[in-house]
C-alpha cells in the first residue's frame, strides 16, 4: 500500500527466469532509511549474498527514487542506482538528473531491482501496473542516442516515456563504462554499465500516471513556493539581462593564488552563486580551480597556475567561453536552478549538434589536466563518453595516465596505434576517447577499461596510476581542501567527491544547513576534530540523497528539509532524527564493504595526492604543501564508530541506529 510521499512498494525482476514480482515495504523502513540509496543499500544488504561476482548473476541492480521525487520538491530531479562495483569491489551508487525515478514513482514503485542475467539482450518496460521484459536485439550494438530514439519511437503514445541505456562500452563490460540516463545525464563511475551487460540489459523504460499522497498538500505546496521564489526572480533576471555572468576573471588571477598560498577562506556570496550558477553552472568554477590548485594537471603532476595559466590558457576553457556554445539550458527534473545545458560545435573537425555541455569534471579533465585549451574537442571527446556509455570522469583521467607513461617511454606509438600523446594534443585526446570508447585497437584494448585494469597489462605503470581502490580521482585536490581527500579515501564508494564533505566550510565558510547542530569553525588546513565535522556533512548529504535532493540545495542555503518532509510525509521528525537517518544510510553502505571482507587499510591516497616526499608540488600556490590525510580519515572513522584496522561498525553504533538486528 502506498504511504505519504512513497509508493510503498519495490518491483522485483529476474532475468534469468524472465519473471517479475512486487515486494511492499513497511513504512518504518522508509522512515529509518528514506529512499534513494538508503532504501536501495536497505535492500540489497538483504538480499545480496555476501561475495557476489559484480558481473555475476547473483549481483543485483537497483534503481531508487528519493521519498521528495515525484512531487514537484525543489531540487529533487535526482534517481540512484545501486549495486556492486566491478572496478572497485564495493558498494556502488551514482546520482542522476532525469524523470526516470519521477516516472517509476507514478507507475507505482520506489524502485526496481534487477537480478540475474537473460540469455539474450533484453529491455524492461514499466508502464503503470504492466511490466514486461522485452527484446532488444536489434538495439544491442547501437550507441546510447541511437537506443534513447529507438525506445521513444517504439513505445510511442502521447506520454514520452523515460529510459536509461547503455552503450557499447558497457555492453563490451567496460570498467569504466556508465549508463546514460534520458539522453542528457549519466550514471557514472564504479562500472555500471558493465554490470548491465553482464545482465544483456540494455535499458529500463518508465512512465506512470499515477499520483502521490502528501500528508498535508497546501502546505507542501508553500514551502515549495517560498523555495522556489528567489529561482524564479533568477530566471526574470535571465530574460532581462542575459549578460553572462563569470567569477573569473584572468586580471584576478593573483588573487585566486593568494587565497590558496596564505589559507585564506574564499566567501561565498549566495545571490552572487545563484546567478553564476545558472547562467554556467560549474563550469564557472574552472579557471579558478586550475589557478589556485584544486585542480591537478598533468596525471598530477604539475600546477596548473604554471602549466595552464588562467590568462593564456585556462580561461578559454570556463564559463564565458563554454556558454557561447549553449543552445539551451538544461534541467536534471524539478529543479529551480537549471544549471546545466545543451551545446552545439557548429563547424570543424569537432563538430557535434546538440549535446549535453562539459562540466567541470570534464573540462578540468579533458582539458586542464591535459594541457588541452581546445574547448572544441573537449565538448568532442565528451560527447563520445556519453554516445558509447564511457565514465567521462576516469576516461580523460586514464588518457592522463597514458600520456604520462608515452611520456616517459614506458608505452610507445605501437601501443598508442600511431597517436601522438603530447599533452595537450587536442587531434590525440578525442581520438584516444574514441578508441577507448569502442574498444578499438591496441590503445582502446589497453585504456578501455580504466587505469587499474593499464596497470596489469602494462609493466612497469602502476607508479602513475592515481588511483584508490581501482577508481580513478576527480578534479579536486586534497592539497588544497583536504577534507575532500577524507572523501574520497573514506567513502564506502571510493574516489568520489560528491558524497557531502565538511571541505565547503572548510575551504568556502559554507556553514552547516543544520541550525540546531553548532559546529566549530574549522581552519583550511587544521586537523583537530575534523572527523565530527565530516561526520556531520556527510550524514546531511546521505540524508538529502535518501530524499532524492542534489547536493546543491545545501549550498544556497534556506532548505527547510525537516518542513518539506514532515509536510509530505506525516512523520513529525526533526533535526536530529534526520541527521541520524543519513549516518543509519552512511554506516549501512560502510557496512556492505566489511561485509565484503574489505579493510580499510587498503583504501590509501596515492601520494601524489597528499604531497608526500619526492611527491611535493615546486610551484604554484601549493607548493610544499603535504597532508596527512590518513589522520583524517581516521579521526572520521573514530567519529563514525567504525574500527580503522578492522571496518567492523562498534556494537554501541549499531544500538544507537538501530542496526543491530540488520547487521547481525
Amino acid at each position: 500500500m502506498a504511504y505519504n510521499g512513497v509508493a510503498g512498494r519495490i518491483l522485483w525482476v529476474d532475468l534469468g527466469e524472465k519473471k517479475h514480482w512486487t515486494q511492499d515495504i513497511p513504512e518504518e523502513v522508509y522512515r529509518q532509511f528514506l529512499g534513494g540509496y538508503g532504501l536501495g543499500v536497505r535492500v540489497l544488504y538483504e538480499h545480496m549474498p555476501a561475495g557476489a561476482d559484480p558481473l555475476g548473476p547473483d549481483n543485483i541492480v537497483g534503481i531508487v527514487a528519493g521519498i521528495m521525487t515525484g512531487v514537484e520538491t525543489p531540487f529533487s530531479g535526482r534517481t540512484q542506482v545501486v549495486s556492486k562495483s566491478p572496478l572497485t569491489g564495493t558498494w556502488a551508487d551514482s546520482n542522476s538528473g532525469g524523470l526516470l525515478g519521477s516516472q517509476l514513482k507514478k507507475a507505482g514503485y520506489d524502485g526496481v531491482f534487477i537480478r540475474g542475467k537473460s540469455d539474450k539482450p533484453v529491455y524492461i518496460f514499466i508502464d503503470d501496473g504492466r511490466v514486461e521484459i522485452r527484446d532488444a536485439a536489434g538495439l544491442w550494438g547501437k550507441d546510447t542516442y541511437e537506443t534513447y530514439d529507438a525506445l521513444v519511437q517504439e513505445i510511442g503514445g502521447r506520454r514520452k516515456p523515460h529510459l536509461a541505456c547503455i552503450g557499447p562500452a558497457g555492453e563490451k563490460q567496460q570498467l569504466i563504462s556508465c549508463v546514460i540516463v534520458d539522453r542528457y545525464h549519466a550514471w557514472g563511475r564504479q562500472g555500471f554499465g558493465a554490470v548491465w551487460g553482464s545482465k544483456n540489459l540494455k535499458a529500463v523504460v518508465a512512465r506512470g500516471t499515477g499520483s502521490i499522497p502528501i500528508a498535508d498538500p497546501e502546505k507542501f505546496k508553500k514551502l515549495v513556493k517560498e523555495i522556489n521564489k528567489p529561482f524564479y526572480a533568477q530566471k526574470s533576471l535571465r530574460v532581462r539581462i542575459m549578460a553572462a555572468i563569470s567569477t573569473a576573471d584572468s586580471r584576478m588571477s593573483w588573487l585566486y593564488r593568494f587565497f590558496t598560498k596564505f589559507r585564506i577562506k574564499i566567501m561565498l556570496d549566495t545571490k552572487a552563486m545563484l546567478k553564476t550558477w545558472h547562467e554556467m553552472g560549474t563550469t564557472s568554477a574552472v579557471s579558478i580551480s586550475v589557478e589556485n590548485g584544486d585542480a591537478p594537471v598533468k596525471n598530477w603532476q604539475a600546477a596548473g597556475s604554471v602549466e595552464f595559466p588562467m590568462a593564456t590558457k585556462s580561461s578559454k576553457i570556463s564559463d564565458k567561453e563554454v556558454s557561447k556554445l549553449r543552445d539551451e539550458y538544461l534541467t536534471c527534473g524539478d529543479c529551480p536552478l537549471v544549471c546545466k545545458g545543451i551545446v552545439s560545435v557548429k563547424e570543424g573537425p569537432y563538430a557535434v549538434s546538440r549535446v549535453r555541455r562539459p562540466d567541470y569534471e570534464t573540462l578540468c579533465g579533458f582539458g586542464a589536466a591535459l594541457l588541452n585549451d581546445n574547448l572544441e574537442s573537449i565538448v568532442a571527446a565528451h560527447n563520445y563518453c556519453n554516445q558509447y556509455g564511457l565514465d567521462a570522469v576516469s576516461t580523460p583521467a586514464t588518457i592522463g595516465f597514458a600520456a604520462e607513461l608515452y611520456e616517459r617511454g614506458i608505452i610507445t606509438k605501437e601501443q598508442t596505434d600511431g597517436i601522438d600523446l603530447r599533452w595537450g594534443n587536442a587531434q590525440a585526446i578525442v581520438e584516444a576517447t574514441r578508441r577507448m570508447a569502442m574498444m578499438e585497437g591496441n590503445f582502446g584494448k589497453l585504456f578501455g577499461s580504466g587505469t587499474k585494469r593499464a596497470t596489469e597489462l602494462i609493466p612497469g605503470s602502476e607508479p602513475y596510476a592515481v588511483l584508490i581502490h581501482g577508481q580513478e580521482i576527480p578534479y579536486h585536490d586534497p592539497k588544497f581542501s583536504p577534507s575532500m581527500g577524507t572523501n574520497m579515501v573514506a567513502d564506502p564508494t571510493p574516489g568520489r567527491h560528491t558524497t557531502g564533505s565538511l571541505a565547503w566550510h572548510e575551504t568556502f565558510n559554507l556553514q552547516f544547513p543544520f541550525k540546531s547542530i553548532n559546529l566549530p569553525k574549522y581552519g583550511w588546513r587544521s586537523y583537530e576534530g575534523k572527523g565530527e565535522g565530516q561526520r556531520w556533512w556527510s550524514n546531511a548529504h546521505q540524508m538529502m540523497n535518501g530524499m532524492g535532493i542534489c547536493l546543491f540545495s545545501s549550498l544556497v542555503g534556506g532548505i527547510p528539509y525537516v518542513e518539506l518532509t514532515n509536510a509530505l510525509t506525516g512523520w513529525g521528525v526533526d533535526e536530529k532524527e534526520l541527521l541520524m537517518t543519513g549516518e543509519r544510510i552512511q554506516t549501512m553502505r560502510h557496512q556492505f564493504n566489511t561485509r565484503e571482507g574489505l579493510k580499510p587499510s587498503e583504501f590509501k591516497p596515492h601520494p601524489r595526492m597528499t604531497g608526500e616526499g619526492e611527491h611535493k608540488l615546486r610551484s604554484g600556490p601549493l607548493a610544499g604543501v603535504e597532508v596527512d590525510q590518513m589522520r583524517l580519515v581516521k579521526d572520521y572513522y573514530q567519529a563514525m564508530g567504525w574500527d580503522y584496522e578492522t571496518g567492523v561498525v562498534r556494537p554501541e553504533k549499531l544500538q544507537e541506529l538501530g542496526l543491530t538486528q540488520l547487521v547481525g
